[in-house]
């Protein structure tokens, strides 16, 4: 019955190509600068500035824009690249999408010390990487090889 169930005699592995690889990098970067704009706006209409400030919100927002985007693909990128290859042994889409949410959102929390806003901005990424891996798990292939050297062919889900 294993047998049968992983292909014969092999070991099946979830695979994600490039076009999933880059539509899941576009969500979750692409929801997490949404947040971080959500966010800038709410603080920015929470306390204006007084007239004559030499203080540039589109500037300001630019330099959030970079600094979140490049942080999330330069830290962001390898992390989930790393975590897809750990759980390419796993077929259950939804513990990817779990894993994708608690290791980004554990990760930051440590980083932060536990803080509870190291908490909240753990969390947002946890989510965004989560709705990243989401949007592409119908993009996977499950990929059955004999064995190492074997080959492997494509079999759809």
């Amino acid at each position: 019955m294993q047998e049968q169930r992983n292909g014969p005699g092999g070991n099946e592995r979830v695979v994600l190509g490039n076009y999933g690889l880059i539509k899941g990098i576009a969500v979750s970067a692409g929801l997490w600068l949404a947040a971080a704009t959500v966010l800038y706006v709410w603080l920015l209409f929470l306390e204006p500035q007084p007239p004559g400030s030499d203080f540039n919100p589109f500037g300001m927002w630019l330099f959030l824009m970079a600094v979140f985007g490049g942080l999330s693909l330069l830290v962001g990128v390898p992390v989930g690249l790393v975590l897809g290859l750990l759980l390419r042994p796993v077929r259950r889409q939804w513990i990817h999408v779990a894993a994708f949410f608690a290791v980004p959102a554990g990760l930051l929390w440590a980083v932060f010390g536990f803080d509870p806003f190291g908490g909240i901005i753990g969390i947002s990424v946890g989510l965004a990487a989560a709705a990243g891996r989401w949007s592409v798990c119908r993009d996977v292939e499950v990929v059955f090889s004999a064995g190492p050297g074997a080959g492997s062919a494509a079999v759809g889900p």
